[in-house]
C-alpha cells in the first residue's frame, strides 16, 4: 500500500479500516511504501499501533518501508518505529531484507 500526503483523522480512520480489513481477510503481512508520506498525526500512530498488533496477533507484521522526513522522526521520537519491520524499500521488504 502507498501512502501520501498527510496522515491525519480522517484519512487515519480510512488507512485502518482498509488495512483492517485486508487482516480479517488473511492478508497479515502489508508493507507500506511511505515515501511520499509527509505528515503523521497521533491518530495516525494510534493506526499503525493497531494494525501493528492484529497483523502480529495472526502471525504476521506492518512493514514500514521508506520513512523520511518528519514522519521518520515521529516515529523515532514516539518509539513507533522500534514495533515494526523496517526496510529502505518495498522491493526489499518483498525480498525479506
Amino acid at each position: 500500500m502507498k501512502l501520501a500526503g498527510r496522515m491525519d483523522a480522517p484519512s487515519a480512520t480510512a488507512f485502518e479500516e482498509a488495512c483492517m480489513a485486508w487482516v480479517d481477510q488473511g492478508v497479515v503481512d502489508i508493507a507500506l511504501d511511505m515515501r511520499e508520506l509527509r505528515y503523521i498525526s497521533s491518530l495516525g500512530l494510534r493506526s499503525f499501533v493497531v494494525l501493528g498488533q492484529a497483523a502480529k496477533a495472526k502471525g504476521g507484521a506492518l512493514h514500514l518501508c521508506g520513512v523520511t522526513g518528519l514522519v521518520k522522526q515521529v516515529f523515532e521520537i514516539t518509539r513507533v518505529s522500534a514495533m515494526f519491520p523496517t526496510h529502505d524499500s518495498v522491493e526489499s521488504a518483498l525480498a525479506g531484507g
